[in-house]
């Protein structure tokens, strides 16, 4: 998976890049948590471009299983999605609850606020 570091003063996060690959298994995710690791920061940004089709797909549990993986390594994810998936059918309900009541992930339509919220934590 390509992605890029944006440093800000004490803080940073890594962003996926669209068109370097997907985020299609655990597997995947641990390799991001690495990433954020290797680069001494918590922060991750997520265009929904890098994420498989499953993952909106809540039934097939890839998106639990990598949220869970997140939560369990302490990475705060902001991800980065259009207004049609946002509120698409059970994946909606999983975006308004975590945007709701959830410190370490929250959706967003554009990238600028998603990494305004990530430096500010």
């Amino acid at each position: 998976m390509d992605y890029i570091f944006h440093e800000h003063g004490d803080s940073g996060y890594l962003e996926c890049l669209p068109g370097g690959g997907r985020v299609e298994s655990e597997r995947d995710a641990l390799d991001l948590v690495a990433a954020c690791g290797e680069h001494g920061t918590a922060n991750l940004l997520l265009p929904a471009d890098c994420l498989s089709d499953e993952f909106f797909r809540l039934g097939s549990g890839l998106a639990g299983a990598v949220l869970l993986k997140f939560g369990l390594y302490r990475i705060r994810c902001a991800v980065v999605l259009p207004l049609e998936l946002a509120s698409r059918g059970r994946f909606g309900e999983l975006v308004l609850e975590a945007n709701r009541r959830d410190p370490a992930l929250h959706f967003f339509q554009e990238k600028e606020p998603a990494a305004a919220w990530l430096l500010e934590g």
